[in-house]
């Protein structure tokens, strides 16, 4: 992916978090965390401190443009780009004979890749979130039903901003 297309790609996600954040309240059981997906298609090559850098920028964004506790994203974005590139390593295994690249892992390692790494920001954030105040039946059940959509939402992301074009060539 190109830098134009990434920054504009940052912008979008980061001011629609930041709108989904203020304005709209869908459920106390979903979170919807957007820019995972930016952490999620950092270079593989990137290591674990400059993934956990770009994960806490981009979660300070949220935080700042957001109406909840500041620190909350950068944490869970942080947990991500911490686990990012071992994560990369087991589930998309042959790319490392090709060249590396987001874009040419396919849709169905992409969807395994961004399983545990949705897994451990939401748990991170839930975690935060609750701070031992909420039962833990009603954090399972958020962690499930955010764990869920959220999967989904980065595996459409990911549907949507891929080039088709470099692909097959």
């Amino acid at each position: 992916m190109s830098a134009a297309r990434y920054t504009v790609l940052v912008l979008l996600l980061v001011l629609a978090q930041g709108a989904l954040d203020n304005y709209i309240n869908l459920t106390v059981y979903l979170d919807i965390i957007l820019c995972l997906f930016l952490v999620l298609i950092l270079p593989p090559k990137w290591g674990a401190v400059p993934s956990m850098l770009a994960g806490f920028l981009l979660g300070l964004a949220v935080d700042i443009l957001g109406n909840g506790i500041t620190g909350m994203s950068a944490a869970a974005l942080t947990a991500a780009g911490l686990c990012r590139k071992s994560i990369y390593g087991v589930t998309a295994p042959r790319e490392k004979e090709k060249r590396q690249s987001i874009e040419t892992m396919g849709l169905r390692n992409f969807f395994l890749y961004s399983m545990p790494l949705t897994l451990i920001s939401l748990a991170v954030y839930i975690f935060l979130d609750s701070s031992g105040f909420r039962p833990l039946g009603q954090c399972l059940l958020r962690l499930c039903i955010s764990f869920a959509v959220n999967t989904l939402l980065m595996t459409f992301l990911y549907v949507v901003s891929i080039d088709h074009h470099n692909r097959r060539r």
